[in-house]
């Protein structure tokens, strides 16, 4: 089960940090995590990481910003509150300072930062050598053919079967139950 569309039009409307950007991060999240038990804070943190962007720009703010939404709003659109929350705000809040300013060291900040850094191939700024793990230096190709494949996307089901056709184990993703509340349509 995928969360509505409406979750995503959160998203600021960008073609750098919006709906495409947050999916295959998503992807990324999914696949880094693999069957171990960072999946399901990671997914959350992916795609909550740019909620609050107010700037496609350098924005210093975003991540604090996305971590007091995590934490003040999240539960609110949820059935059931993520048992992570504190963490998953954390990741969001840190995951675009370098890794020597970081305030906090997680193995869930270390993998969101690797899954955002594996969409940056798309700024054409990406440098390999940044990665911290094995398997996302292993990705490098598929980011990049995931990227070439989805550019003129925004529709997140679209980024996701593209990936799914590419072969990329992403099925935990596709399964995911995001336990949105049937309220209203949510907005920033």
């Amino acid at each position: 089960m995928v969360p509505r569309r409406d979750w995503f039009t959160m998203q600021p409307p960008s073609a750098i940090h919006g709906l495409a950007h947050s999916a295959r991060v998503m992807v990324w999240t999914t696949v880094l995590a693999g069957d171990g038990l960072l999946f399901e804070p990671a997914l959350w943190a992916a795609a909550c990481h740019d909620l609050c962007r107010e700037t496609d720009d350098v924005d210093p703010g975003h991540g604090e910003r996305a971590a007091l939404w995590v934490i003040e709003e999240l539960p609110r659109r949820l059935e059931e509150t993520p048992e992570e929350l504190d963490r998953i705000a954390s990741a969001c809040r840190w995951h675009a300072h370098p890794d020597r300013e970081s305030g906090w060291r997680d193995d869930l900040l270390w993998l969101l930062k690797d899954a955002d850094a594996l969409d940056r191939i798309r700024l054409g700024d990406f440098d390999e050598r940044f990665l911290r793990s094995a398997a996302a230096r292993d990705r490098v190709g598929a980011a990049r053919d995931l990227i070439q494949r989805t550019r003129r996307m925004t529709d997140p089901v679209d980024v996701w079967s593209e990936a799914f056709r590419l072969g990329l184990p992403i099925d935990r993703l596709l399964d995911f139950d995001f336990g949105l509340s049937s309220e209203e349509a949510p907005t920033r």
